[in-house]
């Protein structure tokens, strides 16, 4: 049997290694990090959480998907909503969710921020019945182009409601651009 390496070590890496080599690089590129930050801003963007889940009775990778739409209320602090669709490798579980979240954006340079966010989410899907989750994300933002940014963070998501909880620790991957009204 081929034993699975241990890959607890990647994810603070990476982080460590983008928190202290790219800003400096990446410097010479962006420099809008602190526009998205704005009141007034409406951010549009779409994740991709990949990762792996351990619930009741399964576990298995997990796929999610979701368009959402933030408003910048006072500067840094975000309101929004997301639509999450979810598969579910073990099973071919497939469900969708309803995602109010708040979210606090912090300008590390001028090209980098961190976007930390706590969400809520209502899923409703296969195998029957609804459930809830809470969901901590904390996604590292690259800002390469005025009103354009990218990133990458963790996230943990815990079930607090429901037949069908599960826990989630997954990377969450973001894309998105931010207009003013």
């Amino acid at each position: 049997m081929r034993r699975m390496p241990n890959l607890r070590w990647i994810l603070p890496t990476l982080l460590l290694a983008v928190l202290l080599v790219a800003p400096t690089r990446a410097h010479a590129f962006g420099g809008t990090a602190a526009e998205l930050a704005r009141p007034g801003n409406f951010v549009v963007s779409n994740r991709a959480n990949l990762g792996f889940t351990q619930g009741l009775s399964y576990a298995g990778a997990t796929i999610d998907l979701g368009p959402e739409l933030d408003y910048m209320v006072v500067p840094g602090l975000s309101l929004g909503a997301a639509a999450l669709f979810h598969w579910q490798s073990a099973d071919g579980h497939a469900a969708a969710g309803v995602v109010p979240q708040v979210g606090y954006d912090v300008t590390l340079s001028s090209t980098w921020s961190l976007w930390p966010r706590l969400a809520v989410t209502l899923w409703a899907g296969q195998p029957p019945g609804d459930w809830l989750t809470m969901e901590i994300s904390a996604p590292f933002l690259v800002h390469p182009a005025q009103h354009f940014f990218f990133g990458f963070g963790p996230a943990l998501s815990l079930g607090v409601a429901g037949n069908n909880r599960t826990d989630a620790l997954y990377g969450t991957f973001l894309v998105g651009g931010y207009f003013d009204s």
